[in-house]
């Protein structure tokens, strides 16, 4: 067996160290208030590599996403138009910027307020076709706008079923589009 002298064990205990360090991208998922922290010292210089730009735009948005699901809209707002002024076409941030603008109408109540609500989760919807969280608040809004509109809430509690919804989200469209659809047979019965 070979024993390494001390300068070949440094030098390998140096790369496993390294090795061992979360890369830039990796903090923007991990740690991404560090990210944000340290911003202005990584967009020091003349060539910053693109790695660079993209973390810091997952950080924002890491922080946007989490503020809007804490419902901290303007904390979430903030972190979202941070990410525009470095990519102005971000779609994971104009979705965020369009789901709290859709419940700050939805929380008006108007009637116009919630018309503007469903164009914004619309648009929502439009930046992120894979999320389906859009469409329960479409269901929300119809049903708050009108609660005969049957067609339109259990169009869109079906369509927001068909996608990713956390559980406990998954669970209240359940029950809200079961309700829905016993409403619209009674409805339907007492008109016959």
């Amino acid at each position: 067996m070979m024993v390494p002298n001390k300068k070949h064990l440094l030098m390998v205990l140096t790369l496993i160290i390294v090795g061992c360090v979360p890369t830039v991208t990796e903090l923007a998922e991990s740690e991404p208030e560090t990210i944000i922290a340290n911003k202005e010292e990584l967009l020091k210089g003349e060539n910053i590599s693109d790695e660079i730009i993209q973390a810091i735009v997952s950080a924002h948005n890491n922080l946007g996403t989490k503020a809007l699901a804490d419902g901290d809209y303007s904390s979430a707002e903030l972190q979202f138009n941070n990410v525009l002024k470095i990519q102005t076409k971000n779609k994971s941030a104009k979705y965020g910027l369009a789901m709290i603008s859709g419940h700050r109408f939805f929380k008006k109540g108007s009637n116009s307020a919630l018309w503007k609500a469903l164009e914004q989760y619309g648009k929502a919807a439009y930046y992120n076709p894979e999320k389906n969280e859009p469409y329960y608040w479409m269901g929300r809004t119809y049903e708050k706008k009108d609660s005969k509109d049957f067609e339109l809430i259990i169009e869109s509690y079906q369509k927001s079923l068909e996608g990713n919804l956390d559980e406990n989200l998954t669970k209240d469209t359940e029950q809200r589009l079961s309700v829905m659809l016993k409403k619209q047979k009674i409805y339907e019965d007492f008109w016959k």
